[in-house]
Protein backbone atom coordinates (compact mmCIF):
# COMPACT_ATOMS: atom_id res chain seq x y z
CA UNK A 1 0.00 0.00 0.00
CA UNK A 2 3.06 2.01 0.67
CA UNK A 3 5.04 1.65 -2.80
CA UNK A 4 1.48 2.66 -4.13
CA UNK A 5 0.95 5.85 -2.22
CA UNK A 6 4.79 6.87 -3.71
CA UNK A 7 3.84 6.26 -7.04
CA UNK A 8 0.87 8.75 -6.74
CA UNK A 9 2.66 11.25 -5.21
CA UNK A 10 5.79 10.91 -7.77
CA UNK A 11 3.74 11.07 -10.52
CA UNK A 12 1.80 14.42 -9.02
CA UNK A 13 5.50 15.65 -8.65
CA UNK A 14 6.14 14.80 -12.48
CA UNK A 15 2.71 16.71 -13.58
CA UNK A 16 3.67 19.78 -11.24
CA UNK A 17 6.93 19.98 -13.20
CA UNK A 18 5.35 19.90 -16.94
CA UNK A 19 3.49 22.89 -15.85
CA UNK A 20 6.17 25.41 -13.87
CA UNK A 21 9.17 23.99 -15.50
CA UNK A 22 10.36 22.50 -18.70
CA UNK A 23 9.64 18.72 -19.48
CA UNK A 24 12.08 15.82 -20.77
CA UNK A 25 10.03 13.32 -22.63
CA UNK A 26 11.75 9.92 -23.44
CA UNK A 27 13.62 11.13 -26.74
CA UNK A 28 15.34 13.77 -25.18
CA UNK A 29 13.85 16.60 -26.04
CA UNK A 30 12.76 19.85 -23.85
CA UNK A 31 9.36 21.42 -23.67
CA UNK A 32 9.37 24.88 -21.69
CA UNK A 33 6.61 27.37 -21.64
CA UNK A 34 6.85 30.86 -23.81
CA UNK A 35 7.22 32.67 -20.11
CA UNK A 36 10.54 30.89 -19.66
CA UNK A 37 12.34 31.32 -22.98
CA UNK A 38 15.31 33.54 -21.56
CA UNK A 39 15.81 31.50 -18.66
CA UNK A 40 16.14 28.04 -21.17
CA UNK A 41 18.09 30.52 -23.42
CA UNK A 42 20.38 31.34 -20.34
CA UNK A 43 20.35 27.49 -19.68
CA UNK A 44 21.15 26.23 -22.88
CA UNK A 45 23.22 29.11 -24.90
CA UNK A 46 24.99 30.52 -21.51
CA UNK A 47 23.48 34.00 -22.39
CA UNK A 48 20.02 35.17 -21.99
CA UNK A 49 20.03 37.48 -24.76
CA UNK A 50 20.45 34.60 -27.09
CA UNK A 51 16.53 33.54 -26.88
CA UNK A 52 15.66 34.37 -30.75
CA UNK A 53 18.10 31.57 -31.68
CA UNK A 54 16.23 29.16 -29.61
CA UNK A 55 12.73 30.69 -31.18
CA UNK A 56 14.07 30.17 -34.48
CA UNK A 57 15.30 26.68 -33.27
CA UNK A 58 12.57 24.74 -31.41
CA UNK A 59 9.20 24.16 -32.37
CA UNK A 60 6.46 25.99 -31.32
CA UNK A 61 3.36 25.05 -30.17
CA UNK A 62 0.30 27.56 -30.66
CA UNK A 63 -2.39 26.22 -28.38
CA UNK A 64 0.03 26.11 -25.62
CA UNK A 65 2.31 28.64 -26.35
CA UNK A 66 5.38 26.46 -25.45
CA UNK A 67 8.44 25.49 -27.08
CA UNK A 68 10.45 22.08 -27.39
CA UNK A 69 14.05 22.07 -28.21
CA UNK A 70 14.86 17.77 -29.77
CA UNK A 71 18.02 16.33 -28.85
CA UNK A 72 19.73 17.33 -31.88
CA UNK A 73 18.99 21.16 -31.10
CA UNK A 74 20.63 20.39 -27.75
CA UNK A 75 23.51 19.62 -29.44
CA UNK A 76 23.46 22.50 -31.71
CA UNK A 77 23.35 25.12 -28.75
CA UNK A 78 26.14 22.78 -26.67
CA UNK A 79 28.08 24.13 -29.19
CA UNK A 80 26.89 27.51 -29.84
CA UNK A 81 26.88 27.94 -25.97
CA UNK A 82 31.12 27.34 -26.19
CA UNK A 83 31.47 30.64 -29.68
CA UNK A 84 28.61 32.40 -27.05
CA UNK A 85 31.14 32.12 -23.97
CA UNK A 86 34.01 32.77 -26.28
CA UNK A 87 32.59 36.01 -27.78
CA UNK A 88 31.41 37.47 -24.67
CA UNK A 89 35.37 37.27 -23.13
CA UNK A 90 36.59 38.45 -26.66
CA UNK A 91 33.99 41.74 -25.95
CA UNK A 92 36.02 42.44 -22.76
CA UNK A 93 39.50 41.89 -24.67
CA UNK A 94 38.29 44.45 -27.02
CA UNK A 95 37.40 46.99 -24.08
CA UNK A 96 41.10 46.17 -23.17
CA UNK A 97 42.50 46.77 -25.92
CA UNK A 98 40.97 50.52 -26.63
CA UNK A 99 42.05 51.07 -23.62
CA UNK A 100 45.37 50.57 -24.41
CA UNK A 101 45.30 52.48 -27.88
CA UNK A 102 43.59 50.26 -29.93
CA UNK A 103 41.76 53.07 -31.96
CA UNK A 104 44.86 54.91 -33.07
CA UNK A 105 47.61 52.16 -33.14
CA UNK A 106 45.31 49.26 -34.72
CA UNK A 107 42.00 51.21 -36.44
CA UNK A 108 41.63 48.81 -39.08
CA UNK A 109 42.24 45.87 -37.40
CA UNK A 110 39.79 47.19 -34.87
CA UNK A 111 37.31 47.89 -37.21
CA UNK A 112 37.04 44.24 -38.51
CA UNK A 113 36.97 42.96 -35.37
CA UNK A 114 33.83 45.45 -34.77
CA UNK A 115 32.15 44.29 -37.73
CA UNK A 116 32.57 40.66 -36.92
CA UNK A 117 31.13 41.37 -33.54
CA UNK A 118 28.43 42.75 -35.45
CA UNK A 119 27.45 39.74 -37.79
CA UNK A 120 27.87 38.09 -34.81
CA UNK A 121 24.85 40.21 -32.97
CA UNK A 122 22.57 39.96 -36.11
CA UNK A 123 22.98 36.57 -36.81
CA UNK A 124 22.16 35.84 -33.20
CA UNK A 125 19.14 38.18 -33.40
CA UNK A 126 17.31 36.56 -36.24
CA UNK A 127 18.12 33.53 -34.51
CA UNK A 128 21.03 31.97 -37.54
CA UNK A 129 22.87 29.80 -35.29
CA UNK A 130 24.96 28.18 -37.91
CA UNK A 131 25.88 31.84 -38.77
CA UNK A 132 26.21 33.22 -35.27
CA UNK A 133 28.54 30.27 -34.56
CA UNK A 134 30.67 30.17 -37.79
CA UNK A 135 31.10 34.14 -37.05
CA UNK A 136 31.96 33.85 -33.25
CA UNK A 137 34.94 31.22 -33.89
CA UNK A 138 36.39 33.61 -36.27
CA UNK A 139 36.35 36.84 -33.32
CA UNK A 140 39.31 35.52 -31.26
CA UNK A 141 41.15 34.89 -33.87
CA UNK A 142 40.72 39.02 -35.03
CA UNK A 143 41.59 39.16 -31.47
CA UNK A 144 44.65 38.05 -32.10
CA UNK A 145 45.65 40.09 -34.96
CA UNK A 146 44.32 43.31 -33.22
CA UNK A 147 46.50 42.75 -30.23
CA UNK A 148 49.65 42.20 -32.25
CA UNK A 149 49.40 44.98 -34.78
CA UNK A 150 48.53 47.40 -31.16
CA UNK A 151 52.04 46.03 -29.98
CA UNK A 152 53.54 46.48 -32.74
CA UNK A 153 52.60 50.19 -33.60
CA UNK A 154 52.81 51.06 -30.15
CA UNK A 155 55.68 49.73 -28.88
CA UNK A 156 59.23 50.50 -30.41
CA UNK A 157 62.53 49.86 -30.47
CA UNK A 158 64.76 52.46 -29.28
CA UNK A 159 68.37 52.45 -29.14
CA UNK A 160 70.91 52.83 -25.87
CA UNK A 161 74.11 54.96 -26.65
CA UNK A 162 77.77 54.54 -25.62
CA UNK A 163 77.77 58.07 -24.21
CA UNK A 164 81.33 58.07 -22.62
CA UNK A 165 84.06 55.18 -22.45
CA UNK A 166 87.53 54.79 -20.80
CA UNK A 167 89.68 52.17 -21.71
CA UNK A 168 89.07 49.43 -24.56
CA UNK A 169 85.35 48.77 -24.48
CA UNK A 170 83.65 45.96 -26.88
CA UNK A 171 80.49 45.60 -28.22
CA UNK A 172 78.39 42.59 -29.53
CA UNK A 173 75.74 42.82 -31.86
CA UNK A 174 72.54 40.80 -31.40
CA UNK A 175 73.23 37.25 -29.72
CA UNK A 176 75.15 35.41 -32.72
CA UNK A 177 77.67 38.83 -32.84
CA UNK A 178 81.40 38.36 -32.31
CA UNK A 179 82.48 41.05 -30.09
CA UNK A 180 84.46 43.95 -31.73
CA UNK A 181 85.49 47.52 -30.71
CA UNK A 182 83.40 50.12 -29.70
CA UNK A 183 83.34 53.71 -29.80
CA UNK A 184 81.86 56.91 -28.34
CA UNK A 185 78.31 57.46 -30.05
CA UNK A 186 77.50 53.50 -31.26
CA UNK A 187 74.25 52.78 -30.77
CA UNK A 188 72.70 49.68 -29.35
CA UNK A 189 69.64 47.77 -29.42
CA UNK A 190 67.58 44.84 -28.12
CA UNK A 191 69.99 41.46 -27.78
CA UNK A 192 73.02 43.75 -28.06
CA UNK A 193 76.14 43.18 -25.39
CA UNK A 194 79.16 45.36 -23.72
CA UNK A 195 82.35 44.13 -22.46
CA UNK A 196 84.84 46.46 -20.20
CA UNK A 197 88.20 44.89 -19.50
CA UNK A 198 90.04 45.05 -16.36
CA UNK A 199 91.03 49.24 -16.35
CA UNK A 200 87.72 50.40 -18.44
CA UNK A 201 84.62 52.00 -17.91
CA UNK A 202 81.39 52.69 -20.22
CA UNK A 203 78.38 54.49 -20.35
CA UNK A 204 75.05 53.95 -21.65
CA UNK A 205 72.30 56.57 -21.50
CA UNK A 206 68.73 56.12 -22.72
CA UNK A 207 66.26 58.26 -24.22
CA UNK A 208 64.36 58.80 -21.35
CA UNK A 209 67.92 60.31 -19.68
CA UNK A 210 68.20 57.22 -17.56
CA UNK A 211 71.69 55.99 -17.76
CA UNK A 212 73.96 52.86 -16.73
CA UNK A 213 77.61 53.15 -15.84
CA UNK A 214 79.65 49.83 -16.76
CA UNK A 215 82.06 48.96 -14.33
CA UNK A 216 85.80 47.21 -15.35
CA UNK A 217 85.50 43.57 -16.34
CA UNK A 218 81.52 43.49 -16.45
CA UNK A 219 79.68 41.51 -19.47
CA UNK A 220 76.25 43.26 -20.02
CA UNK A 221 73.33 42.67 -22.28
CA UNK A 222 70.36 44.55 -23.44
CA UNK A 223 67.35 42.25 -23.57
CA UNK A 224 64.80 44.85 -23.97
CA UNK A 225 64.59 48.59 -25.25
CA UNK A 226 61.27 50.18 -26.22
CA UNK A 227 58.91 52.61 -25.64
CA UNK A 228 55.21 53.35 -25.55
CA UNK A 229 54.04 55.92 -27.98
CA UNK A 230 51.08 56.05 -25.87
CA UNK A 231 52.05 57.29 -22.80
CA UNK A 232 55.42 57.74 -23.46
CA UNK A 233 56.90 54.85 -20.87
CA UNK A 234 60.23 52.61 -21.36
CA UNK A 235 60.17 49.08 -21.27
CA UNK A 236 64.21 48.35 -20.47
CA UNK A 237 65.82 45.54 -19.63
CA UNK A 238 69.49 44.87 -18.67
CA UNK A 239 71.13 41.33 -17.98
CA UNK A 240 74.52 41.49 -16.22
CA UNK A 241 76.31 38.70 -16.91
CA UNK A 242 79.32 39.24 -14.80
CA UNK A 243 81.14 42.25 -13.04
CA UNK A 244 79.30 45.35 -11.70
CA UNK A 245 76.72 47.86 -13.01
CA UNK A 246 75.26 51.20 -11.36
CA UNK A 247 71.95 51.62 -13.05
CA UNK A 248 70.53 55.79 -12.87
CA UNK A 249 67.13 56.59 -13.46
CA UNK A 250 65.93 59.48 -14.73
CA UNK A 251 63.11 61.44 -12.22
CA UNK A 252 60.54 60.46 -15.25
CA UNK A 253 61.94 56.90 -15.58
CA UNK A 254 61.49 55.66 -11.91
CA UNK A 255 57.48 57.06 -12.44
CA UNK A 256 56.36 56.59 -15.46
CA UNK A 257 58.86 53.36 -16.71
CA UNK A 258 59.41 49.29 -16.10
CA UNK A 259 63.32 48.65 -15.38
CA UNK A 260 64.69 45.24 -14.86
CA UNK A 261 67.83 44.31 -14.14
CA UNK A 262 68.54 40.63 -14.16
CA UNK A 263 71.71 39.45 -11.87
CA UNK A 264 72.29 35.74 -12.02
CA UNK A 265 69.84 34.20 -10.41
CA UNK A 266 67.46 37.00 -9.23
CA UNK A 267 65.45 40.04 -11.35
CA UNK A 268 65.01 42.98 -9.99
CA UNK A 269 62.40 45.67 -10.98
CA UNK A 270 63.68 49.17 -10.20
CA UNK A 271 61.88 52.46 -8.89
CA UNK A 272 64.47 54.15 -7.82
CA UNK A 273 67.34 56.98 -9.40
CA UNK A 274 70.75 54.85 -7.80
CA UNK A 275 70.90 51.26 -7.71
CA UNK A 276 73.91 48.94 -8.07
CA UNK A 277 74.36 45.64 -9.33
CA UNK A 278 77.28 43.05 -8.81
CA UNK A 279 77.43 39.74 -9.47
CA UNK A 280 80.37 37.05 -9.87
CA UNK A 281 79.57 35.82 -12.95
CA UNK A 282 78.80 32.02 -11.47
CA UNK A 283 76.44 31.83 -8.02
CA UNK A 284 76.26 34.90 -5.96
CA UNK A 285 74.78 38.39 -6.70
CA UNK A 286 74.97 41.71 -4.61
CA UNK A 287 72.17 44.17 -5.09
CA UNK A 288 72.32 47.76 -3.32
CA UNK A 289 69.60 50.54 -3.45
CA UNK A 290 70.76 54.20 -2.29
CA UNK A 291 67.01 55.72 -3.21
CA UNK A 292 63.45 54.61 -4.07
CA UNK A 293 62.36 50.95 -4.42
CA UNK A 294 63.37 47.65 -6.32
CA UNK A 295 61.22 44.71 -6.01
CA UNK A 296 64.24 41.99 -6.34
CA UNK A 297 63.02 38.50 -7.31
CA UNK A 298 65.16 34.57 -6.77
CA UNK A 299 63.14 31.45 -6.91
CA UNK A 300 59.29 31.77 -6.62
CA UNK A 301 60.15 34.77 -3.32
CA UNK A 302 60.49 38.44 -3.73
CA UNK A 303 61.44 41.20 -1.62
CA UNK A 304 61.73 44.79 -1.27
CA UNK A 305 64.43 46.82 -0.95
CA UNK A 306 64.61 50.72 0.30
CA UNK A 307 66.59 53.37 0.18
CA UNK A 308 70.07 52.29 1.62
CA UNK A 309 69.29 48.60 1.91
CA UNK A 310 70.90 45.86 -0.04
CA UNK A 311 70.09 42.10 -0.18
CA UNK A 312 72.23 38.65 -1.73
CA UNK A 313 70.98 36.25 -4.17
CA UNK A 314 73.13 32.80 -4.21
CA UNK A 315 72.09 30.38 -6.93
CA UNK A 316 69.20 28.11 -5.77
CA UNK A 317 68.07 30.32 -2.91
CA UNK A 318 65.59 32.97 -2.16
CA UNK A 319 66.89 36.88 -1.91
CA UNK A 320 68.53 37.23 1.59
CA UNK A 321 66.11 40.02 3.92
CA UNK A 322 66.85 43.43 3.19
CA UNK A 323 70.01 44.16 4.60
CA UNK A 324 70.80 47.86 5.74
CA UNK A 325 73.60 49.45 4.29
CA UNK A 326 76.66 51.19 6.35
CA UNK A 327 76.60 54.75 6.30
CA UNK A 328 78.74 56.86 4.56
CA UNK A 329 82.21 57.88 5.58
CA UNK A 330 82.78 61.37 6.91
CA UNK A 331 85.32 63.71 5.65
CA UNK A 332 88.38 64.60 7.67
CA UNK A 333 88.90 67.67 5.84
CA UNK A 334 87.31 71.13 7.12
CA UNK A 335 86.72 72.36 3.93
CA UNK A 336 85.58 69.56 0.66
CA UNK A 337 87.62 72.01 -1.20
CA UNK A 338 91.37 72.00 -1.54
CA UNK A 339 94.21 73.57 -3.72
CA UNK A 340 97.64 71.71 -4.37
CA UNK A 341 100.45 72.02 -6.59
CA UNK A 342 101.88 68.31 -6.40
CA UNK A 343 100.63 65.46 -8.63
CA UNK A 344 99.54 63.69 -5.19
CA UNK A 345 96.93 64.31 -2.22
CA UNK A 346 96.92 62.02 1.04
CA UNK A 347 92.40 61.63 1.59
CA UNK A 348 91.86 61.27 4.54
CA UNK A 349 88.06 60.31 6.42
CA UNK A 350 86.65 59.33 8.98
CA UNK A 351 86.26 55.41 9.80
CA UNK A 352 82.98 53.60 9.78
CA UNK A 353 82.06 51.30 12.31
CA UNK A 354 81.70 47.75 11.03
CA UNK A 355 83.52 48.74 7.71
CA UNK A 356 86.03 46.11 6.45
CA UNK A 357 87.26 47.76 3.80
CA UNK A 358 86.64 50.99 2.07
CA UNK A 359 86.02 52.07 -1.85
CA UNK A 360 87.27 55.65 -3.33
CA UNK A 361 86.56 56.63 -6.89
CA UNK A 362 88.21 59.67 -8.42
CA UNK A 363 87.33 61.13 -11.87
CA UNK A 364 87.65 64.32 -13.74
CA UNK A 365 83.84 63.86 -14.37
CA UNK A 366 81.64 66.02 -11.73
CA UNK A 367 79.45 62.93 -12.63
CA UNK A 368 81.40 60.09 -12.30
CA UNK A 369 80.65 58.62 -15.57
CA UNK A 370 84.43 58.51 -17.64
CA UNK A 371 87.62 58.66 -16.16
CA UNK A 372 87.09 56.26 -13.29
CA UNK A 373 89.84 54.90 -10.91
CA UNK A 374 89.61 53.51 -7.90
CA UNK A 375 91.12 52.34 -4.68
CA UNK A 376 90.37 49.53 -2.56
CA UNK A 377 91.83 49.57 1.11
CA UNK A 378 91.26 48.84 4.32
CA UNK A 379 92.41 52.03 6.27
CA UNK A 380 91.23 55.03 6.71
CA UNK A 381 93.08 57.31 4.46
CA UNK A 382 95.35 56.26 1.03
CA UNK A 383 97.59 58.27 -1.45
CA UNK A 384 96.00 59.21 -4.32
CA UNK A 385 98.90 59.94 -7.30
CA UNK A 386 98.80 61.01 -10.69
CA UNK A 387 96.16 63.77 -10.53
CA UNK A 388 96.05 65.93 -13.48
CA UNK A 389 95.86 69.69 -13.41
CA UNK A 390 93.01 71.28 -13.38
CA UNK A 391 89.81 69.54 -10.66
CA UNK A 392 89.35 65.73 -10.24
CA UNK A 393 86.15 64.50 -8.05
CA UNK A 394 87.26 62.12 -4.51
CA UNK A 395 84.51 60.04 -3.19
CA UNK A 396 84.16 57.18 -1.00
CA UNK A 397 82.29 54.39 0.47
CA UNK A 398 82.49 52.29 3.00
CA UNK A 399 82.12 48.13 2.73
CA UNK A 400 80.50 45.48 5.13
CA UNK A 401 81.36 41.74 5.83
CA UNK A 402 79.03 40.65 3.29
CA UNK A 403 80.68 43.11 0.35
CA UNK A 404 78.17 45.33 0.57
CA UNK A 405 78.36 48.98 -0.40
CA UNK A 406 77.33 51.54 1.38
CA UNK A 407 76.61 55.48 0.41
CA UNK A 408 78.79 57.35 -1.22
CA UNK A 409 80.27 60.04 1.21
CA UNK A 410 80.22 63.90 -0.05
CA UNK A 411 82.36 64.78 -2.84
CA UNK A 412 85.34 66.41 -2.74
CA UNK A 413 86.95 68.65 -5.10
CA UNK A 414 90.71 68.67 -5.92
CA UNK A 415 92.21 71.48 -7.36
CA UNK A 416 95.54 70.87 -9.20
CA UNK A 417 97.57 74.18 -9.87
CA UNK A 418 101.08 75.22 -10.84
CA UNK A 419 102.85 78.44 -10.63
CA UNK A 420 101.76 79.01 -14.50
CA UNK A 421 98.14 78.09 -13.65
CA UNK A 422 95.54 80.96 -12.65
CA UNK A 423 94.02 81.34 -9.35
CA UNK A 424 91.36 78.27 -7.81
CA UNK A 425 87.98 79.92 -6.79
CA UNK A 426 85.66 78.04 -4.30
CA UNK A 427 82.20 79.65 -3.50
CA UNK A 428 80.83 79.17 -0.26
CA UNK A 429 77.25 78.03 0.36
CA UNK A 430 77.10 76.74 -3.66
CA UNK A 431 77.03 73.11 -4.14
CA UNK A 432 77.91 72.72 -8.15
CA UNK A 433 77.08 75.25 -10.32
CA UNK A 434 73.50 76.36 -9.96
CA UNK A 435 72.07 78.23 -7.08
CA UNK A 436 67.79 79.13 -6.17
CA UNK A 437 66.64 82.06 -4.42
CA UNK A 438 63.26 83.63 -3.81
CA UNK A 439 64.92 87.10 -3.84
CA UNK A 440 66.05 89.87 -6.01
CA UNK A 441 69.49 89.76 -5.22
CA UNK A 442 71.85 87.29 -4.32
CA UNK A 443 75.58 86.77 -1.93
CA UNK A 444 78.05 85.46 -3.76
CA UNK A 445 80.78 84.47 -1.21
CA UNK A 446 83.98 82.42 -1.65
CA UNK A 447 88.25 81.89 -1.12
CA UNK A 448 90.57 82.21 -4.16
CA UNK A 449 94.59 82.90 -3.34
CA UNK A 450 95.23 86.30 -0.91
CA UNK A 451 96.88 88.21 -3.75
CA UNK A 452 94.70 87.62 -6.50
CA UNK A 453 92.28 90.52 -7.93
CA UNK A 454 89.03 89.24 -8.39
CA UNK A 455 85.75 90.28 -10.57
CA UNK A 456 82.19 89.38 -10.57
CA UNK A 457 80.17 90.26 -13.36
CA UNK A 458 83.34 92.67 -14.69
CA UNK A 459 83.10 94.53 -11.12
CA UNK A 460 86.03 94.67 -8.67
CA UNK A 461 85.36 92.72 -5.76
CA UNK A 462 88.02 93.29 -2.69
CA UNK A 463 89.47 90.81 -1.26
CA UNK A 464 90.47 90.13 2.53
CA UNK A 465 94.07 88.84 3.71
CA UNK A 466 92.82 85.66 4.21
CA UNK A 467 91.70 85.18 0.27
CA UNK A 468 87.54 85.82 1.48
CA UNK A 469 85.43 88.09 -0.62
CA UNK A 470 81.91 89.04 -0.75
CA UNK A 471 79.71 90.18 -3.29
CA UNK A 472 75.89 91.20 -3.74
CA UNK A 473 74.48 90.41 -7.46
CA UNK A 474 71.71 92.91 -7.65
CA UNK A 475 68.60 93.14 -9.87
CA UNK A 476 68.21 89.72 -10.78
CA UNK A 477 65.88 87.96 -13.36
CA UNK A 478 64.43 84.92 -13.56
CA UNK A 479 67.80 83.17 -14.78
CA UNK A 480 71.22 84.68 -15.45
CA UNK A 481 74.94 83.54 -15.08
CA UNK A 482 77.07 85.08 -13.08
CA UNK A 483 81.38 85.32 -14.37
CA UNK A 484 83.35 85.11 -11.40
CA UNK A 485 87.19 85.68 -12.34
CA UNK A 486 90.18 85.53 -10.12
CA UNK A 487 93.51 86.85 -11.87
CA UNK A 488 96.82 86.96 -10.32
CA UNK A 489 99.65 89.00 -10.99
CA UNK A 490 100.74 87.29 -13.87
CA UNK A 491 97.60 87.82 -15.96
CA UNK A 492 96.38 84.16 -15.14
CA UNK A 493 92.40 84.36 -15.04
CA UNK A 494 90.25 81.32 -13.69
CA UNK A 495 86.92 82.41 -14.72
CA UNK A 496 83.85 80.22 -12.98
CA UNK A 497 80.67 80.60 -13.53
CA UNK A 498 77.58 80.56 -11.62
CA UNK A 499 73.67 80.19 -12.51
CA UNK A 500 71.37 81.75 -10.46
CA UNK A 501 67.89 80.93 -10.95
CA UNK A 502 64.88 83.37 -8.80
CA UNK A 503 62.16 81.04 -8.48
CA UNK A 504 59.19 81.84 -8.93
CA UNK A 505 55.43 80.27 -9.36
CA UNK A 506 54.57 80.83 -13.10
CA UNK A 507 57.34 78.34 -13.89
CA UNK A 508 57.61 76.12 -11.03
CA UNK A 509 54.08 75.42 -10.79
CA UNK A 510 52.96 75.78 -14.78
CA UNK A 511 52.13 71.72 -14.43
CA UNK A 512 50.61 69.28 -16.93
CA UNK A 513 48.29 66.59 -15.23
CA UNK A 514 45.48 63.91 -16.02
CA UNK A 515 43.08 66.55 -15.64
CA UNK A 516 42.55 70.56 -15.17
CA UNK A 517 44.07 73.03 -13.14
CA UNK A 518 42.98 76.21 -12.75
CA UNK A 519 44.64 78.86 -10.10
CA UNK A 520 44.33 77.00 -6.74
CA UNK A 521 41.99 74.27 -7.89
CA UNK A 522 42.84 71.05 -9.47
CA UNK A 523 40.15 68.73 -10.83
CA UNK A 524 41.00 65.33 -11.52
CA UNK A 525 38.82 62.72 -13.59
CA UNK A 526 40.16 59.35 -12.32
CA UNK A 527 41.86 58.57 -9.10
CA UNK A 528 45.43 58.07 -10.41
CA UNK A 529 46.46 61.16 -11.95
CA UNK A 530 49.81 61.90 -13.33
CA UNK A 531 51.48 65.01 -12.53
CA UNK A 532 54.29 66.83 -14.67
CA UNK A 533 56.64 70.09 -15.38
CA UNK A 534 59.60 71.32 -16.07
CA UNK A 535 61.54 73.18 -13.84
CA UNK A 536 65.48 73.11 -12.91
CA UNK A 537 67.97 70.35 -12.53
CA UNK A 538 68.91 69.62 -8.77
CA UNK A 539 65.17 70.29 -6.97
CA UNK A 540 63.56 67.82 -5.07
CA UNK A 541 59.28 68.18 -5.40
CA UNK A 542 57.41 67.51 -2.31
CA UNK A 543 53.90 66.50 -3.17
CA UNK A 544 51.88 66.25 0.12
CA UNK A 545 47.91 65.34 -0.82
CA UNK A 546 46.17 64.49 2.62
CA UNK A 547 48.25 62.92 4.89
CA UNK A 548 50.08 60.86 1.77
CA UNK A 549 53.54 62.22 0.87
CA UNK A 550 55.51 61.86 -2.25
CA UNK A 551 58.56 62.82 -3.60
CA UNK A 552 60.49 63.10 -6.91
CA UNK A 553 63.62 64.76 -8.08
CA UNK A 554 64.18 66.60 -11.18
CA UNK A 555 66.32 65.40 -14.18
CA UNK A 556 69.24 67.18 -15.70
CA UNK A 557 66.99 68.85 -17.66
CA UNK A 558 65.04 70.13 -14.84
CA UNK A 559 62.24 68.13 -15.70
CA UNK A 560 59.75 65.82 -13.40
CA UNK A 561 56.87 63.21 -13.24
CA UNK A 562 54.96 61.57 -10.59
CA UNK A 563 51.45 59.01 -10.96
CA UNK A 564 50.14 59.36 -7.82
CA UNK A 565 46.45 58.23 -6.36
CA UNK A 566 44.98 61.79 -5.65
CA UNK A 567 42.55 62.55 -2.96
CA UNK A 568 40.16 65.12 -2.35
CA UNK A 569 41.35 67.44 -0.61
CA UNK A 570 44.13 69.84 -0.13
CA UNK A 571 47.40 69.30 -1.83
CA UNK A 572 50.56 71.04 -1.74
CA UNK A 573 53.87 70.94 -3.76
CA UNK A 574 56.96 72.47 -2.10
CA UNK A 575 60.59 73.07 -4.25
CA UNK A 576 63.71 72.15 -2.26
CA UNK A 577 67.06 72.34 -3.43
CA UNK A 578 68.91 68.77 -3.15
CA UNK A 579 72.32 69.77 -2.39
CA UNK A 580 71.24 72.80 -0.22
CA UNK A 581 68.13 71.11 1.58
CA UNK A 582 66.73 74.60 1.85
CA UNK A 583 62.65 74.86 0.98
CA UNK A 584 62.36 76.90 -1.44
CA UNK A 585 58.78 77.39 -2.67
CA UNK A 586 55.44 75.82 -1.57
CA UNK A 587 52.13 76.52 -2.95
CA UNK A 588 48.81 74.55 -2.12
CA UNK A 589 45.79 73.80 -4.26
CA UNK A 590 42.40 71.83 -4.06
CA UNK A 591 41.65 68.38 -5.36
CA UNK A 592 38.06 68.28 -7.13
CA UNK A 593 36.84 64.93 -8.30
CA UNK A 594 34.89 65.94 -12.03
Amino acid sequence: MRKRTNSIVLSLVFVSLFFVEASFAQNGSVTFPSSELQQMALRYSGNSLNWPVLVNLADHDISSNSFTLTRSDLLQLESFSRTSSSVTESQEKIKSLISSGATIFAKEELNQTNTLIKEYIDAVQTGEIETAIEVGNAIPEAIVELESTLNANRLVQIQAQLAEKTGNVDKRLGLLGGWEDAFEGDLFKESDGLRTFIESYASLEFTDGSSITVEPSTVAVIRKSRIDKLDESADTEISLVQGGLLAKLSAAGKERSKYILNAGASTSELKTQNFYAESDGQETVKLTNYDGTANVSANDVTITIRKNEGTIVREGEPPAPPIELLPSPELAWASSDTVIYNESIIFPFRQVEDAVSYRIEYSTSSSFSAEIKEITLTSNSARIGDLPLGTTFIRVQAIDNLGLRGPFSEVTRVIRNVDNQPPAIFLEEVAGNIVFTLENSFLVQGVTEPDARVEINNVRVPVQASGRFIYQVQNLGVDQTASIKSIDGSGNVNESKLRIVRLTEDVLFNLSLTGSISGNSIRVNQPTVTMSSKAYPELEVIIINEGTTRTVQTDSQGRWGITMNMQEGELSITFKGIRSGVNSLTKSFTVEAN
